[in-house]
């Protein structure tokens, strides 16, 4: 069907109709425009968009967060470039308040990962005290404080085992580990790239991104 646009612009034009078939290339379309009274504006202008639409748009290179599940568990899972990896699965041991369930956890937590994500404070993920209780939470730097928290983490006197079980890795302590000191500074770029060894977990609990084993 021919376009109503199009055929006004080729009646209109005192040089010569496009042929059928013909390709409307610069050489036709130039004295078809020169030769038309109206339309020749709008012609162009809808050209141009069909132009801008047809360019390949550039891959998303950022990472979000959602609430999604892994083997029918409620999990806190970023979808990246490269896929979607969990970064907590909300099972009956991770939950500290027997008030809130695995699914209130996961979703309110999801929000939390992606608020410091978009402001930038998601560097590293550590454990510290925030108003009296012992917490995951988000750092700027290594060695730093906490600058918001995460989750609670559930009763014990070892944060750092507790964190990495959280999120299925080994880190290396930089020297011997006293359990009421030695904090654990999980880059978040690091984990995403699978830099880290990972803990045995479930069959499916396989992230997109190969973990490599780094010395310990």
């Amino acid at each position: 069907m021919k376009s109503p646009l199009l055929t006004a612009v080729i009646r209109g034009n005192k040089v010569g109709a496009i042929a059928p078939g013909q390709t409307l290339t610069t050489q036709v379309l130039i004295p078809v425009i020169r030769g038309s009274k109206v339309g020749a504006i709008a012609l162009l202008q809808t050209l141009t968009a069909t132009l801008t639409l047809a360019q390949p748009q550039p891959p998303i290179e950022t990472t979000s967060f959602f609430c999604g599940t892994v083997e029918g568990i409620p999990a806190t899972m970023a979808r990246t470039p490269n896929g979607e990896m969990p970064m907590v699965i909300w099972d009956k041991n991770a939950i500290k308040d027997p008030e809130i369930n695995a699914q209130q956890q996961c979703e309110e937590v999801s929000r939390r990962f992606q608020t410091y994500y978009d402001n930038g404070t998601l560097n590293y993920i550590t454990s510290g005290i925030m108003n009296g209780q012992l917490v995951a939470c988000v750092a700027p730097g290594e060695n730093e404080p906490c600058s918001g928290i995460l989750f609670p983490l559930s009763g014990g006197s070892n944060p750092r085992g507790m964190l990495q079980r959280m999120f299925r890795i080994r880190v290396a302590s930089a020297g011997p580990i006293a359990e009421t000191t030695d904090r654990l500074y999980i880059s978040f770029d690091k984990y995403l790239n699978g830099e880290y060894p990972q803990l045995p977990a479930l069959g499916s609990r396989t992230p997109p991104v190969p973990r490599r084993d780094v010395p310990q």
